[in-house]
């Protein structure tokens, strides 16, 4: 009831301070940093974001950052990055079927969308299919005429070696100097150097922040400052089309599991449902519920995603038969490691929820009698809960405090691992073996402008929803929330035993460190690892200042077989 309040309270006073034209208000922007540039069909992009205003001041406000990979028109990838203290990190797993091409790199917040696209920031991503046939080099040298080039750098930082020379699997150690005290954010990179560049942009340091662009804040897109906003919106089963009663309808979302994580739905003019969910990560099953008698609406979850962009004409690769050994060792290298490794970008599901709430009571079944019908179980062991036949059906209701009175009531909320249930004869009919635990919660609770009198939460064992057939105003779909970032494990090579185990080790980045914390020092040092891969790599430090400037540096190594 808290979050609910305090959420109405932000959005009435965002709409108080935007409905008009903004002039000299608050605008948010994206600066964004990858790894590297160009990549391989299969390989990952490892992100990083952080909110700016138009002069680059750092600032936080949005808690979530959309980031979509783009051909001229449409997106292929898109994430979900969830930000704390203005940064953000994530991953994009590049399928291994995309074709050869130059992407735009895209990320935004919702908030930004008032604005328009316009306003996004973008950055050119390369990408080499070396699964596809049309790969093949061309007997065509790359124009490199103001490219970006090793050693560059900003104000006086320099970025710098223990050596130019390293052996396969040797630890070495970069230094960076002249970094000033305000630093607000830092990230170190050693990438096998680029073939070509991918376009004639400083691709290196931020684009200029888009200005301003005159807008007036409907409240279309209202700014993510708590967490993820979930919208959908609400389907007439009979005729497919959207309901015209929609500020009359009410609806929930749950993400089913062992934990209790209900949303209420925020009903808007336009025709849209909006939940506003909080420490929800990982991709999840999601259930959407219509409460209606006779089950003739639904509730579909929209895309949070711009997916189409205004056509752009794109750079088109050209590969130098001179790389062609460079890209096959690169893509021999990828799928090695693809093979001796587990999947490592599977995120974990957040488990936070907006309902901390502590059951009134609890009954672990297998310390009771074990009874055959879900009946038979509430009459005897449940006190203050009941199945009651009314209109020809049977309906749970629950004994529920309001104020000094208590009263059964006619409308909890019932959950089955999470999930909403709203016809009961659901689980009136369900088999209480597969049930582990019921909890009841048996105050009265305002969620959304309805009331809900109690609740009674049913956990499987499985806790997965088995044997349940759902009515068709309830929707279950598999839904992606904002990534939980992992940062990538690396072998420490300073301890010799690593150097000599036998699994193969094909890293091309050998170094990615989003975050590096320099604690107001001026001369910081940066462990890394060389792989098994060796060549020419280029190491990188970006960053920016809590007043806005960026600091950037570059410099080149070399790793050679180990004699």
């Amino acid at each position: 009831m808290k979050q609910f309040i305090w959420t109405i309270y932000f959005t009435g006073l965002v709409l108080q301070c935007f409905g008009q034209t903004v002039k000299n208000e608050f605008y948010e922007r994206i600066y964004l940093q990858t790894d590297k540039q160009l990549y391989l069909a299969g390989e990952s992009i490892h992100l990083k974001v952080l909110t700016v205003d138009p002069e680059l001041i750092p600032i936080v406000f949005s808690k979530i950052v959309y980031a979509e990979l783009v051909d001229s028109v449409q997106a292929h990838i898109q994430i979900k990055m969830a930000l704390s203290h203005g940064i953000g990190k994530g991953v994009m797993q590049i399928p291994s079927d995309l074709p050869t091409g130059v992407y735009r790199l895209i990320a935004y917040t919702q908030f930004m969308r008032n604005e328009g696209s316009g306003v996004f920031f973008e950055k050119m991503i390369g990408v080499v299919n070396t699964f596809q046939p049309d790969y093949y080099p061309r007997e065509q040298q790359v124009d490199t005429e103001n490219y970006p080039a090793a050693g560059r750098q900003s104000g006086y930082m320099t970025l710098f070696p223990d050596k130019t020379i390293y052996s396969n699997r040797e630890h070495g150690e970069l230094t960076i100097t002249g970094l000033p005290d305000n630093i607000h954010s830092l990230s170190v990179s050693i990438t096998g150097k680029e073939m070509f560049a991918v376009d004639k942009t400083d691709q290196g340091l931020p684009q200029q922040m888009k200005p301003p662009q005159p807008t007036v804040f409907t409240g279309e897109y209202l700014p993510e400052y708590e967490g993820h906003i979930i919208t959908g919106k609400i389907i007439n089963n009979q005729t497919g089309q959207e309901a015209t009663n929609n500020l009359l309808l009410t609806t929930g979302l749950s993400f089913p599991g062992k934990e209790l994580r209900f949303f209420p739905g925020q009903n808007t003019e336009t025709g849209l449902v909006r939940f506003f969910t909080s420490g929800i990560t990982g991709t999840k099953e999601v259930a959407t519920i219509v409460y209606y008698e006779d089950k003739k609406y639904r509730l579909d979850v929209i895309s949070p995603f711009v997916t189409y962009f205004s056509p752009q004409k794109m750079p088109v690769i050209h590969i130098d038969s001179a790389d062609y050994d460079q890209l096959l060792a690169r893509s021999v290298a990828l799928q090695v490691s693809h093979y001796f490794m587990d999947n490592p970008n599977d995120t974990p599901v957040g488990q936070g929820s907006m309902m901390k709430l502590i059951p009134t009571n609890s009954y672990l079944l297998d310390e009771y009698t074990r009874f055959t019908t879900m009946r038979e179980v509430f009459t005897e062991f449940i006190s203050n809960a009941r199945f009651r036949r009314r209109s020809g059906k049977w309906e749970l209701s629950l004994l529920v405090k309001e104020g000094y009175r208590v009263d059964f009531g006619n409308d909890p909320l019932v959950l089955l691992d999470g999930a909403p249930v709203s016809d009961h004869e659901l689980i009136y009919h369900y088999d209480p073996l597969s049930v582990e635990q019921i909890n009841i919660y048996n105050e009265q609770y305002h969620f959304g402008g309805r009331i809900i009198e109690g609740i009674i939460e049913l956990k499987t064992y499985r806790g997965l929803l088995q044997d349940l057939n759902f009515d068709k105003s309830t929707q279950i779909t598999p839904y992606e929330g904002p990534q939980t970032y992992q940062q990538p494990e690396i072998p420490d090579y300073s301890i010799a035993n690593n150097r000599m185990i036998r699994m193969p080790d094909r890293r091309h980045t050998l170094l990615w460190e989003p975050d590096i914390q320099t604690d107001g020092q001026s001369t910081i040092r940066v462990p890394f690892n060389t792989s098994d891969l060796t060549g020419d790599y280029q190491a990188t430090v970006e960053g920016i200042t809590k007043d806005g400037q960026v600091v950037f540096s570059t410099t080149s190594l070399k790793v050679e077989q180990k004699k």
